[in-house]
């Protein structure tokens, strides 16, 4: 790995570029476990051992053991997010973001999954409620995105399939974009040999072309004035810095110093940008940039509506209408043009929305049958089960009935539970729905979604 020390090097000053040799030297294997509690659904952990405050983050911790996260049902219901702490960045530059949205504005995350950004971001803003468009380009990552953002229960956001380009055509439509891009991953050389193995000065070029291309098929989607996050999980300057002067000097930005350095003890603030370096920072690193876009379109662009609609709002009701499956969602979202620019995207490729708002259910023979997401959203917890003009009934079960649940094991229904579907709730939160028939229920858990080896003595 001559080749990878010397352009860390190059990188990075020789203290921070120490530390991180010295951690990759040692056979240190795991940062601390840290999580991000979901602000929309809880407002405190509920482990039973210590944790500690992670500086940089509000609602986040780090755990002094990691529990089997698998038989937490809070943890399937969305009460909060497993996630490296390098990656909570997003917290230190809140009010950057939150100063950075128009009226009705609309907020990309676009490279998303598994979704770590996407929900923080969704918390971030979750008093504003902009259009918040969670894309992921590769088809075999979008499932544990759209799961990731169905626990986390939010109803003002898109979850999307497609490319850098296809969304470039919505000319000044973000207000602010962030992106995660595709690195040659050497902040995963303590978890992966593979990302050792694998890694080379070619595949680091190929990575940083690859990333300049995907922010210039992107850049006319930021309005003049947007704020542009640019991050990647990497060291080397070629990726980061290089790119970040590219970003300013080619498409047209200003590069904004956000002073994370005083916030965060050990972040290493760099001319374009800011590092966390492990060895002087808990987690596994993380490499971050903001820019304020100086050219282009300056006010948000307007969608013309489609003509052959495939979503349809029902006025009042804060439902849309998939008519492709006949799906129903629940759209909560104070941003722009959602619905137009969902129906926008159907038109370029009619399979790239995957999600609009909180999918609701399947209209089947003129009846709706409730669908597993709506159960996590977070409007329901701790609610009697009804939102808007959609009411059903609802169960508070325990641990071994939940994790039964979770498991797709067999339940057998309480007297007091009465016929059709009803939500499952533990400790207050939505689990997912059953359909009690009276000597049995059955179960609308996603067979993806089931956990398996499960403990016989739980």
């Amino acid at each position: 790995m001559r080749d990878f020390e010397a352009l860390l090097r190059e990188s990075l000053p020789d203290y921070a570029a120490n530390a991180l040799l010295d951690v990759l030297g040692n056979g240190s294997s795991f940062a601390e476990v840290s999580i991000r509690l979901n602000p929309l659904k809880v407002s405190e952990p509920d482990f039973c051992f210590n944790m500690r405050s992670v500086p940089w983050c509000k609602d986040a911790y780090f755990l002094s053991e990691r529990p089997n996260f698998t038989l937490d049902p809070s943890f399937h219901a969305g009460a909060y997010y497993v996630q490296d702490s390098s990656s909570m960045f997003p917290s230190l530059i809140a009010d950057k973001i939150l100063d950075s949205l128009s009226p009705k504005g609309a907020v990309l995350d676009l490279c998303a999954s598994p979704g770590g950004k996407s929900t923080h971001l969704l918390s971030i803003l979750k008093d504003e409620r902009p259009t918040v468009v969670c894309n992921e380009a590769v088809g075999k990552r979008v499932p544990p995105l759209t799961d990731n953002i169905a626990k986390w229960g939010a109803a003002n956001v898109v979850v999307t399939n497609t490319s850098a380009a296809s969304i470039g055509r919505f000319s000044g439509f973000f207000d602010v974009i962030l992106a995660d891009v595709p690195c040659s991953g050497e902040g995963m050389f303590r978890k992966s040999e593979d990302a050792v193995s694998g890694w080379s000065l070619g595949s680091v070029q190929e990575c940083a072309s690859l990333q300049r291309s995907i922010i210039s098929d992107v850049w006319p989607a930021l309005r003049e004035g947007g704020l542009l996050i640019y991050s990647t999980c990497t060291y080397n300057h070629l990726e980061n810095q290089d790119n970040v002067r590219f970003i300013a000097e080619q498409l047209g930005a200003e590069y904004l110093s956000v002073n994370a350095e005083s916030l965060v003890p050990g972040l290493v603030a760099l001319e374009w940008g800011y590092q966390f370096v492990p060895g002087l920072v808990p987690g596994e690193g993380q490499f971050f940039a903001v820019l304020r876009k100086n050219s282009g379109q300056a006010s948000g662009g307007r969608i013309k509506p489609s003509r052959k609609a495939r979503f349809v709002a029902e006025k009042g009701s804060g439902l849309i209408m998939d008519r492709q499956n006949n799906q129903l969602y629940m759209l909560e979202c104070d941003g722009k043009g959602a619905v137009d620019f969902a129906n926008g995207l159907s038109e370029i490729n009619p399979y790239c929305v995957k999600t609009l708002g909180c999918r609701v259910g399947e209209i089947k023979a003129g009846k709706l049958v409730p669908d597993a997401d709506f159960a996590l959203f977070a409007a329901i917890s701790g609610s009697d089960g009804k939102v808007s003009t959609l009411k059903f009934s609802s169960a508070e079960i325990d641990l071994e009935t939940a994790l039964k649940f979770l498991s797709r094991e067999n339940i057998t229904p309480q007297p007091s539970w009465p016929r059709g579907y009803i939500l499952l709730k533990y400790r207050s939160l939505g689990l997912g729905f059953v359909n009690n028939l009276g000597n049995r229920c059955n179960s609308l858990h996603p067979l993806h979604r089931r956990i398996l080896n499960k403990p016989q003595n739980i």
